[in-house]
């Protein structure tokens, strides 16, 4: 035999009464912080450990929001620039090399280096996301190196690059035809969309007509965006090697840099 109890619980509600502060006004001022007007008073604890005592209180000062927001807008920027730095590390095609240079530890051998650094720090301050730059200048004397430093700096601000060696670039993109994974339009999709690409060695790729029209698709999807060319070719031979529509893209808003010198690689020696 099975036997249910019910019990019945009643649930008193008591009433809370809330006692609110006495208020003082005290004065009426513009805050500096934030540029609000702000009243200020003096208000009498009601109740509690610390009844009795007077506080300060501000009404209208938004400073505690200010800074919040700015806390929320870096950590935002950080977390972007932790991405991009993601993004660049599993996209770009660098040789080992030049995995540790940067800006600070370029140490140029002429004043004609040391002017090429000056451009390139200005160019960072400056960067707008249009302009290109075309490093042109003998063997060894750090024109991926300062611009890889390009990189690096603008990731720091939150900006999208990639730096990709032309020769690389033309092997990976051949790799995609027997690649299920990844496409050719996705890999140049992501070419295009970065704030900044690097393309190093200009003119070190054989030449084929697959290769120049591979090319000028990279900078024709790159119209209006900021690219870097590195090169050892002058005028006159990268004209000859890309033939005169690739030459007249790659001029396009682009500021040439000159860096002639002793090897960088060998100035030990």
């Amino acid at each position: 035999m099975m036997v249910t109890i019910m019990v019945s619980k009643e649930v008193s509600m008591e009433r809370i009464s809330i006692t609110k502060p006495k208020e003082k006004f005290i004065k009426e001022y513009k805050c500096e912080g934030c540029n609000e007007n702000v009243v200020q008073k003096e208000l009498i604890i009601p109740v509690g450990p610390k009844k009795g005592q007077a506080m300060l209180a501000n009404y209208g000062c938004k400073c505690a929001d200010i800074k919040l927001a700015k806390k929320a807008i870096q950590l935002r920027r950080e977390l972007e620039s932790q991405k991009m730095q993601q993004f660049f590390d599993d996209n770009s095609l660098i040789n080992q090399s030049l995995q540790n240079a940067t800006l600070e530890n370029y140490e140029p051998t002429n004043d004609e280096l040391a002017k090429a650094k000056q451009d390139i720090t200005t160019y960072i301050h400056e960067f707008n996301g249009t302009k290109n730059l075309l490093l042109h200048g003998s063997y060894g004397t750090g024109k991926s190196h300062l611009s890889i430093s390009v990189t690096k700096k603008l990731i720091e601000k939150g900006h999208s690059c990639l730096f990709l060696s032309l020769p690389k670039l033309l092997t990976k993109i051949r790799d995609t035809y027997s690649n299920e994974k990844i496409t050719e339009d996705k890999l140049l999709e992501s070419i295009q969309q970065v704030d900044l690409l690097v393309l190093d060695d200009l003119g070190a790729e054989q030449k084929t007509n697959w290769a120049i029209t591979k090319i000028f698709e990279v900078m024709d999807s790159r119209a209006g965006k900021a690219t870097i060319y590195t090169t050892n070719l002058n005028s006159k031979e990268l004209k000859q090697h890309l033939g005169e529509r690739n030459f007249s893209r790659l001029m396009e808003n682009t500021q040439i840099i000159i860096m002639n010198g002793q090897d960088y690689r060998r100035r030990d020696f």
